[in-house]
Order: structure tokens, then sequence, then C-alpha cells
């Protein structure tokens, strides 16, 4: 894992740009953190992340296009790889925080495309709509996985943690 240092004004510049509108609602963010950063996304910083699409399908449900941006480019915005992992980087772990106290935890190792892998989406869209309140404000989804167990709904945050020292 790489973890960057921004000098202070450039620091606060960048944060600037992801000032929250007055109409946003708390309930509305995401608070993405790591050891060593912190940030917060409100919804009109959402477009100008990338974007991707995942098609899944709930249980006996017809299949539905989510939308949203993948786990790895919110955790770049943070400074934190998940590509090329090697030492230390091998034992982090990404825990997605749901507003009822849910927790889903996966490894960086899961996100790197060498190791596990996994394609991961933070969707804020399903069907070119905005997710219902049932799953709002963020929804959780992994390419491959055969029961929807990890898919939280209602994400307000990613924290990136280390193993704690033995």
């Amino acid at each position: 894992m790489r973890i960057r240092s921004l000098p202070p004004a450039i620091a606060l510049s960048f944060l600037s740009c992801f000032a929250a509108p007055a109409a946003a609602q708390a309930g509305d963010s995401l608070v993405i953190e790591s050891p060593d950063a912190r940030l917060v996304l409100h919804p009109a910083d959402w477009a100008r992340l990338p974007q991707d699409t995942m098609r899944v399908q709930f249980h006996e449900q017809p299949a539905e296009l989510y939308a949203g941006v993948p786990l790895p480019a919110l955790l770049e915005l943070i400074g934190v790889r998940t590509d090329s992992l090697r030492g230390k980087a091998l034992s982090l772990r990404l825990v997605v925080e749901a507003a009822d106290g849910y927790l889903v935890v996966l490894t960086l190792t899961d996100l790197d495309p060498t190791l596990g892998g996994r394609r991961t989406l933070l969707a804020n869209r399903v069907e070119g709509q905005l997710l219902p309140a049932k799953e709002a404000p963020f929804r959780l989804l992994i390419a491959g996985d055969q029961r929807p167990s990890r898919w939280a709904r209602n994400v307000v945050a990613l924290r990136v943690r280390a193993e704690p020292a033995q």
C-alpha cells in the first residue's frame, strides 16, 4: 500500500472540491478513511468519479442494472492502492459500514486484479434511478458472490484497517 502525503495547501484545495452542497443531507455522504487519510464524499461529488455498471440478481428477482463507482477508485482518493499489493499491504482490510451497523469485511487482496481480482461496485443508482430508500445512499455489490450476504445496503463508510501489531 502506498499512502501519499500531500502538502497542507494542496490537501485543503483538494478537499474543498468535495465540500458539501447546502442541500445535501448528512445521510447522503460517504466517509472513506485509512489510518493516514479521511475524506467525505457528497452526492455532487459522485458524478465526477469513474463510473461502472454491474447487472446483478437478488434471489429469485429479475436481474437489475446497478451503476456506481468501483471500490478501487474510491480507495485511490485517499491514497490506498489495490493493485500489485505486497508486504504489509497484504494484511490490510476494508470494512464496509452500513447505517444500521451491518459490517462487511474485504481484504485489499480481494480487490487486487493480480490476486483476488473481485469486481466490486459501490452503487448509487439502479436501472437509471437513484437507489430506493431501503438501499440508499449506496449499495455494495461484489461480482461472483453466490449469495448476496456481503452486498450491504445503506453504506455510509469505507474504512481501511491494518492488522494490529503483534
